[in-house]
């Protein structure tokens, strides 16, 4: 048919006037996006597109292999074989990724002006200068023609790693700033691009401004069925997306990720090697033996495949296994069983229990224990709530210790004497809460402060049986002045006696007995003398000094901080300030205090031991 009958025909079939919204291509209608901002017209021509004010005789518009023309098809051809149509056309036929016919045959060429010419004054009833159309097809030409792609270039081998690295960026911004693989740790893990020059080049984008930058950057694979296939667009700005786009129309490329990609994506490598890889948008397998790259991520494990989907540059073997736990597959190498739920975990999530050597997944049975330094079941432990920690009973340092006199038990561990008090009765080593459990000094038997003692109506707690057997003793007489209505000692009448124990305790010598103690007390020797603190050794705690804690321990009781137990070492007991305040800032202070709440009073002359006693329980 030659042009003159063509463009009758053309003309002839238009006189049905059977009308339908306007429908475009993905390549016509990226083209007005490019040129949008340089012509009314595309703009107008973007918002017409599916519009109910906007009905024409011709509809699925789309380019042609020439630059000035345009492909269309009449309403009329695509009513006659689907009469139940309206207006609107239907996804799979508007669509023409769908591949329907009546984007391929029975069409129409007309020229890119006399088609807008038409649309803005018979369709749009308006008028339009010359000007503005010639304007528009000139955009339209010089899109077609690639003329708005000369800051694309392509490169290959080490190029692609400079490419990569961020530092060549314009700005971090946008996908291609919040890219993985864009820093300088990256450099090594792009060796497959690199080594593959012949099946893999990078499409960057350059600067309008700098063009020692990029605003974008994309793969370009050669497949092995010979076309070629645009991998992931990373841009700086997304309207930039469009150009690389319009650059894969140009360059014939039909597959671009994420569009239009309708074939088998398969790349076959050169016979190189590779220690790490890069987190791979749609190549996520690799086979080592056939060096052939797939999309296809359902091909690993099993069938001879690496996964390469790592943004530390690693990848996942062959040999792996499938974690419901997890949700993934784990290479066998990193990959435990763990008995407690059947199934298998990586190293880095499941629990290691050194006292059954076994791997456990970290259930709620699985607790860790700050004693012991190691996670244990639940099960196997007790909880010790004087140390707020599991523990487990089978180890030969964890003790049941008894805290009240109705039996009541909890743990603790053997270095922490500073909680119970140890005694050897009918042949048995027992555990008693030290801070419950008294010595009388009358008899010298341990009882706990809460037994009662007494018969009928005189039937008292321990502690405060001794209350009034001291006080007998030290001439105090408890009554309604220095007790109240329920007993207990008052304020004014424990200071009183605290008064007492000061001027006792300041005048009081260390003894050879006393020295003896401190020297064989746990947490002097271990936390205190045992322990490295960052001082030299002239700056270490004394005998001395430990005496002068203890001598100020129970006249500072109850503490209610270190400082005033520093104040009374200092201003009663004639400590050095300088060296005090030195414990005090690298907490030695606080070791000192603990030493003294464990040291035994008893070894004091009486007339201190029975006040020590007084203001305390």
């Amino acid at each position: 048919m030659n042009f003159l009958s063509k463009y009758l025909n053309f003309i002839i079939e238009a006189a049905a006037k059977q009308e339908m919204r306007l429908y475009y291509s993905d390549e016509f209608r990226n083209i007005l996006k490019l040129i949008q901002d340089k012509s009314s017209i595309a703009r107008d021509l973007l918002n017409a597109e599916d519009s109910n004010q906007m009905l024409d005789i011709y509809t699925l518009i789309d380019i042609t292999e020439k630059n000035d023309t345009i492909s269309l098809i009449q309403v009329n051809r695509i009513t006659r074989s689907n009469k139940e149509l309206g207006e609107e056309l239907p996804y799979s036929i508007r669509n023409k990724k769908s591949g329907s016919d009546f984007w391929t045959k029975s069409r129409t060429d007309i020229g890119v002006g006399r088609w807008v010419r038409r649309i803005f004054t018979e369709v749009y009833k308006s008028t339009i200068p010359d000007s503005k159309i010639e304007v528009f097809v000139n955009l339209y030409k010089a899109t077609i023609d690639g003329d708005d792609l000369d800051n694309f270039e392509l490169v290959s081998g080490e190029d692609i790693r400079k490419w990569y690295n961020e530092d060549n960026y314009e700005r971090i911004r946008g996908q291609l700033g919040n890219s993985c693989m864009r820093y300088n740790k990256c450099q090594d893990f792009f060796d497959i691009y690199v080594m593959n020059s012949e099946v893999c080049q990078l499409l960057i984008l350059k600067s309008d401004d700098d063009k020692n930058k990029i605003t974008g950057r994309a793969l370009i694979w050669k497949l092995t069925n010979g076309s070629y296939y645009m991998d992931r667009i990373y841009t700086i700005n997304d309207s930039d997306r469009l150009l690389f786009e319009d650059y894969a129309r140009v360059n014939k490329i039909e597959n671009i990720y994420d569009i239009n990609v309708v074939c088998t994506l398969e790349v076959k490598l050169g016979n190189h090697t590779y220690q790490k890889y890069p987190y791979m948008d749609t190549f996520v397998v690799y086979n080592p033996t056939t060096k052939i790259l797939r999309d296809d991520e359902d091909l690993w494990p099993g069938q001879g495949y690496i996964s390469i989907k790592d943004t530390n540059g690693g990848f996942r073997a062959e040999d792996s296994v499938y974690s419901n736990w997890e949700d993934a597959y784990i290479d066998r190498e990193d990959a435990v069983h763990c008995d407690n739920v059947n199934d298998w975990l990586s190293r880095d999530t499941a629990i290691y229990l050194e006292y059954k050597r076994e791997w456990v997944a970290p259930t709620d049975n699985v607790v860790w224990s700050k004693y012991h330094d190691e996670h244990f079941f639940m099960d196997d432990c007790v909880y010790s709530e004087l140390m707020g920690d599991n523990l487990y009973p089978d180890n030969h340092n964890v003790i049941e210790i008894e805290i009240d006199s109705h039996g009541s038990k909890d743990w603790c561990v053997k270095n922490r004497k500073d909680l119970y008090i140890e005694e050897v009765l009918g042949g048995e080593t027992k555990y008693f809460l030290r801070e419950n459990y008294i010595k009388d000094p009358f008899t010298s038997e341990y009882h706990f402060k809460d037994e009662k003692v007494g018969t009928g109506k005189d039937i008292v707690e321990y502690s405060r049986y001794l209350d009034k057997k001291i006080a007998e003793k030290l001439g105090i007489v408890l009554d309604d002045t220095n007790t109240d209505r329920n007993g207990n000692l008052t304020d004014d009448l424990i200071q009183k006696v605290k008064e007492d124990l000061k001027s006792l305790m300041k005048d009081f010598e260390m003894t050879d007995e006393i020295k003896e103690a401190i020297d064989s007390n746990n947490i002097w020797k271990n936390n205190i003398r045992g322990a490295f603190w960052g001082l030299n050794k002239d700056s270490m705690p004394t005998e001395e000094d430990m005496f002068l804690t203890i001598k100020a321990y129970p006249t500072a009781y109850p503490m209610n901080s270190l400082n005033t137990l520093y104040y009374t070492i200092i201003k009663l007991f004639s400590g050095s300030e300088n060296k005090f305040n030195l414990f005090k800032n690298v907490g030695i202070l606080r070791s000192m205090m603990k030493a003294a709440c464990i040291f035994d009073y008893s070894l004091f002359p009486e007339e201190i031991y029975l006040r020590y006693l007084f203001v305390t329980i």
